[in-house]
């Protein structure tokens, strides 16, 4: 007895995937949608709104020398004493008069994320944003053509940003003065972006900083947030570092960083610049 197997081409197989892909893309848009501020509660969206806006703040106006400033955390603390919807416009006035305190430059910002909180002229949401209806999933492009003897690079990230019209001005220049991450997962899906990020500005040679901030936001020990961060941070380092064509220069880039004070991991203390929040959650639930 014979059987035949009708077995797929392989590009028949890949438009099946990237249907299913669109399918899973629109769906997740569905979902953001639903709990955006025109389907959820405005009290709920607020807080998520303030939340941002505070930490977007707080993370532009730190740099290593002043991310201890307490009068900074005070002040930001004393804005979400309006963590109530009624008071956005109250909160907006008194966030933007701390920013021009503390005479703050030019800030480009670049996010993984698919909503817009800020209010920075230069922002790019890389992977899409809800508003316009783009956001796309992918896989980082160098994974693909290293596991792949002919890469479906359709799926690769890069490839999705520029089919679906995602491009833009958005500048990254070698004059960045410091490069601040903070809410990433640092996880190898993204190196190749930090690879041209790095590129950039010559994070060898060049001036640049680079900021890492974390947050004791999980239910677990602190103690191990920050030691998985650290661990991150070094694996993200020490891979970019792989990339030198001068291996020497590329085995000695965390130290380097490091003895030239351009290296550093802040934690964010969620738990004062919040304090009013949580509290005022506290005694609503009671």
């Amino acid at each position: 007895m014979r059987y035949f197997v009708k077995v797929r081409s392989e590009k028949t197989t890949q438009n099946i995937l990237k249907k299913q892909l669109l399918i899973l893309e629109d769906d997740f848009r569905k979902y953001l949608l639903s709990i955006t501020k025109n389907n959820a509660d405005d009290g709920i969206h607020y807080k998520y709104y303030m939340k941002s806006k505070v930490l977007n703040k707080y993370i532009q106006l730190c740099n290593s020398s002043e991310s201890h400033n307490s009068d900074l955390v005070s002040k930001l603390e004393d804005t979400t004493l309006y963590n109530q919807y009624s008071l956005v416009n109250k909160f907006d006035e008194t966030l933007s008069k701390i920013y021009k305190e503390k005479n703050s430059d030019e800030n480009l910002v670049l996010t993984f994320n698919y909503t817009k909180v800020w209010d920075v002229e230069n922002i790019r949401n890389i992977h899409g944003d809800l508003d316009n209806g783009n956001i796309i999933f992918g896989i980082d492009y160098d994974k693909l053509n290293n596991n792949f003897k002919k890469a479906p690079i359709e799926f690769s990230k890069s490839y999705r940003v520029l089919e679906n019209g995602l491009t833009s001005t958005f500048d990254i220049s070698s004059d960045i003065d410091i490069i601040k991450i903070y809410g990433h997962g640092l996880g190898k899906a993204d190196y190749s972006y930090y690879q041209s990020i790095f590129d950039s500005v010559d994070l060898y040679h060049g001036k640049t900083k680079v900021m890492f901030f974390w947050s004791d936001y999980k239910a677990k020990e602190k103690e191990q947030i920050h030691k998985d961060f650290v661990k991150g941070v070094t694996n993200l380092i020490e891979e970019y570092g792989t990339t030198f064509s001068n291996k020497d220069h590329g085995r000695n880039l965390f130290t380097k960083l490091l003895l030239e004070n351009r290296l550093t991991i802040e934690e964010i203390p969620v738990n004062e610049l919040f304090l009013n929040v949580y509290h005022s959650t506290f005694l609503f639930k009671k």
